[in-house]
C-alpha cells in the first residue's frame, strides 16, 4: 500500500512541533506558569493538523495561542514560535500574494506586540525586535523558493510532452512524405516502363500487317492490357501521393549509373567513402532494382554522415546470378546516439526491398553499423 507524502508530512508535523515546544517548555518556562504555558504550547501545535485545509485560520489560532503564550512566559513563548512559523510557510506556499503580504503584515505586526507589551521590553525599537521581525522572512522565501521549483519542474514537464508530440508528429509527417517519395519513384518506373510496352506491341503491330494470325491478336491484346494497365497504376499510386501534389518529378529515375556521382557526394561532404563491385552485372537489370538500390544508398551514406561524420564507409555491390546483393558499412565508434529502434529512413529503405520481394537488414555489431540489402532481379527468384 502506497502512501501519500503529503499527508505523512502532515502526520508528523504537528507532533514534530509539538514535541519541541514540550521539551522547550519543560527546560525552560518557570516552574509556577509551566502547565498552562505547555497547554497553550501544545494547542499551538495541534492547531496545525489543520494546516493544509485552512491555512489562513491555522495561522491566525496559532499565532493568537502564541501571544497568550508569550504573555504567561516569555521564555516558552519564544520557543513555540515554530507553530505560526509553520503555519506561515504552508499559506505562502499554499495562497496567492495578496494572503502572503496580509500574513506577513499580521506576524510582523504580532512580533511587535509581544515584543514590547506582552515581553516587557520598553526601551523602543531595537535591533533585536528588528531582527526577530526579519525572521518572518525564512518561512515565506523557503515556501516561495519550493513554489518556483514546482513551477520549474511543472514546465518541464509541458515541455517534454510538447517534444514528445512534435517527434510523433514529425515521426509521421516524415513517414508520410517517404511513401509519397516511394509512390513517385514507383510511378516513374512502372509508367515508363509500361509506355514503353505500350507504344512497342503498337509499333510492332503495324509492322505485322503481312502476318495478320495470332501474332496480331496476341501483340493487340498486349498493347490494350499495357494500357489498361497504365490508367490503372496511375490511379492507384495517385492515393499515396500528397493531397495536391502537383510537384511530381519529370527527370528519369536514378539508376546505378547514378552511383558514383552519389559517392563523390557523400565524398565532397566529408565522408570516407571506397566502392567494390562484385560479379559481372547483368544485360537486363531491372529499373525497379535499380532505383531500390540507388535509394538505399543514399539513405545508408545520409545516415552515415548524420550520425557518425568522417567515419571510414564501405560500399559493396555484388550481381548474383538472381539477385543484387548491396551491402554499405560504416565505422560507428563515436556516432551520436539514435536513441534506440530503427528510424524512418531505415524504415523507408526495407520497405523499398520488400516491395520488390527482397530483404534489408540494418544491425550495429561491435565498432561496425552495417545495412545489407538483397534486391532479386525477379520476384520469386
Amino acid at each position: 500500500m502506497k502512501h501519500n507524502p503529503e499527508r505523512v508530512i502532515d502526520a508528523a508535523m504537528p507532533l514534530l512541533a509539538g514535541a519541541i515546544i514540550a521539551v522547550g517548555v519543560a527546560l525552560r518556562a518557570d516552574p509556577g506558569t509551566r502547565a498552562l504555558a505547555l497547554a497553550l504550547g501544545l494547542a499551538a501545535a495541534a492547531v496545525l493538523v489543520l494546516r493544509r485545509r485552512a491555512p489562513t485560520v491555522t495561522l491566525a489560532v496559532s499565532g493568537a495561542l502564541v501571544l497568550a503564550l508569550f504573555a504567561v512566559d516569555n521564555d516558552a513563548g519564544a520557543i513555540a514560535v515554530i507553530a505560526p512559523a509553520i503555519a506561515l510557510y504552508t499559506l505562502a506556499l499554499t495562497r496567492g500574494r495578496v494572503h502572503v503580504v496580509a500574513a506577513v503584515v499580521a506576524a510582523t505586526v504580532a512580533v511587535i506586540v509581544a515584543h514590547f507589551f506582552l515581553a516587557g521590553h520598553h526601551h523602543g525599537f531595537t535591533l533585536q525586535t528588528a531582527a526577530h521581525a526579519a525572521l518572518i522572512a525564512i518561512p515565506v522565501l523557503a515556501a516561495e523558493a519550493l513554489r518556483n521549483r514546482r513551477a520549474y519542474i511543472r514546465l518541464l514537464l509541458e515541455r517534454l510532452e510538447q517534444v514528445e508530440r512534435t517527434r510523433e508528429e514529425e515521426a509521421r509527417r516524415r513517414a508520410e512524405q517517404e511513401r509519397s517519395r516511394i509512390a513517385r519513384d514507383l510511378h516513374d518506373v512502372v509508367a515508363h516502363t509500361l509506355t514503353t510496352i505500350n507504344v512497342q506491341a503498337g509499333v510492332a503491330a503495324h509492322l505485322l500487317e503481312r502476318d495478320p494470325g495470332n501474332a496480331r491478336d496476341a501483340l493487340a491484346t498486349i498493347e490494350t492490357a499495357s494500357h489498361d494497365a497504365l490508367q490503372e497504376l496511375r490511379t492507384i499510386l495517385g492515393i499515396l501521393r500528397e493531397p495536391g501534389d502537383g510537384n511530381a518529378p519529370l527527370e528519369p529515375a536514378p539508376d546505378l549509373a547514378a552511383v558514383e556521382t552519389l559517392i563523390e557526394q557523400a565524398r565532397s561532404g566529408g565522408l570516407q567513402v571506397s566502392i567494390e563491385v562484385e560479379g559481372e552485372r547483368p544485360p537486363r537489370l531491372p529499373e525497379a532494382v535499380q532505383l531500390a538500390a540507388f535509394r538505399i544508398l543514399q539513405e545508408s551514406l545520409t545516415n552515415a554522415r548524420r550520425h557518425a561524420p568522417g567515419a571510414a564507409t564501405s560500399v559493396t555491390l555484388a550481381y548474383r546470378p538472381d539477385r543484387l546483393q548491396l551491402a554499405i558499412e560504416n565505422d560507428a565508434r563515436g556516432a551520436r546516439n539514435t536513441n534506440g529502434g530503427p528510424g524512418v529512413g531505415i524504415l523507408g529503405m526495407r520497405e523499398r526491398a520488400t516491395a520488390l520481394g527482397g530483404t534489408l537488414h540494418a544491425d550495429r555489431a561491435g565498432e561496425r553499423f552495417s545495412v545489407v540489402a538483397e534486391l532479386p532481379y525477379r520476384r520469386g527468384a
